[in-house]
């Protein structure tokens, strides 16, 4: 038997019994790491001539105090100071950098903790199936795309400082200050351009990874009836559900017939069983059907005694227009009362049952 292609798109169930089940989302790490150097560049372009300074003056206080003690201790109270210190002025970088990296992922595939995604599994430490998925085509297409994009990145970072080769080259013999600030000017442009680079790269990746994630998560059109008799019950047994309950609604009206002052028919396509009495604003349906319900009407009024009018425009238009319990809209007043006034001169019992 030939396997069914997955030619249907991916309910929303499905999407998120994949993402309980197997963690699977559509994400991409090009996308985080981009985004995060490119945050990192703006960040140490508006505070690395700050955080520069205050390194320059930790390092000068560690010079000034290396003529004091020179016991261990000291040089390991100077380095403690200095690490704390250096930890300290880098913390707001780690800091925003982590916040970056969730909001990031959080964008991609909302934050949603998935235990089996971590689970350890005898499969990942398998050597054998490491061996498969090393020299997988999956495998061997993410190593290309790494060099690709390994080559692009190190062509961009080539040209951009070859581009101000001119630039370093003018500095040279310049002073301490001029130089550094130089080559920390060339080293923010290329980086820039590395960022935009990597930003774009990481784009395209989360599109593929989502065209991807899309297309591996497709469903079978068994699938699908699968799911939606798992979720909305078998059509089987809601088809007998709706017969049963129009059983109990045509019971309930055949009870009330001994109600119904008329029986307006077509004459056997359709039947709609009126009541009326003076303290009623308008003459109710409480019963109606077309075909052998009709006729089941029909008969039960005769039975019962009660008239039967055939009027086929009448019954066609009660039938369709008002539902059982409704009150007759307005436009058919004059029909009915018609209708009404008719029996009542052929059957002088009319006016009692009406009053």
């Amino acid at each position: 038997m030939p396997r069914e292609e997955r030619t249907e798109k991916a309910t929303p169930k499905k999407r998120e019994d994949v993402r309980k089940k197997e963690g699977m989302v559509a994400r991409s790490a090009d996308l985080t790491s981009g985004v995060m150097f490119l945050f990192s560049v703006f960040f140490l372009r508006l505070w690395g001539p700050s955080l520069f300074r205050y390194f320059a003056s930790l390092l000068e206080g560690d010079v000034a105090s290396a003529g004091g003690e020179t016991t261990v201790s000291a040089i390991l109270s100077r380095l403690r100071a200095g690490l704390l210190g250096m930890m300290g002025a880098l913390a707001p970088l780690c800091l925003a950098l982590a916040a970056m990296a969730l909001l990031v992922n959080g964008l991609q595939v909302k934050l949603y903790f998935v235990p089996k995604a971590i689970k350890p599994r005898g499969e990942r430490i398998n050597p054998v199936l490491g061996l498969k998925r090393l020299f997988s085509p999956r495998s061997l297409v993410e190593l290309a795309k790494n060099l690709l994009k390994v080559g692009l990145v190190g062509a961009v970072a080539f040209y951009s400082v070859r581009g101000d080769y001119a630039r370093l080259h003018a500095i040279t013999g310049a002073g301490a200050a001029d130089s550094l600030s130089s080559y920390m000017g060339v080293i923010f442009n290329a980086a820039f351009k590395v960022a935009l680079v990597m930003f774009a790269i990481g784009c395209a990746d989360y599109g593929f990874q989502k065209w991807e994630f899309e297309r591996n998560i497709m469903m079978t059109r068994q699938e699908l009836k699968e799911e939606f008799r798992q979720t909305e019950g078998d059509p089987n047994l809601r088809a007998a559900i709706r017969s049963r309950m129009r059983e109990i609604a045509r019971r309930r009206m055949m009870q009330r017939l001994p109600q119904a002052t008329m029986v307006i028919t077509n004459p056997r396509h359709y039947a709609v069983a009126l009541q009326y009495h003076r303290r009623m604003p308008a003459p109710r349906v409480i019963a109606k059907g077309a075909d052998f319900l009709a006729l089941r009407i029909r008969e039960e009024a005769e039975r019962l005694g009660i008239p039967v009018v055939e009027d086929p425009p009448l019954a066609r238009a009660l039938y369709d227009s008002v539902e059982v319990d409704q009150e007759i809209p307005p436009e058919l007043y004059k029909a009915v009362a018609e209708v009404l006034a008719y029996l009542i001169s052929v059957d002088r019992r009319m006016a009692a049952r009406i009053a």
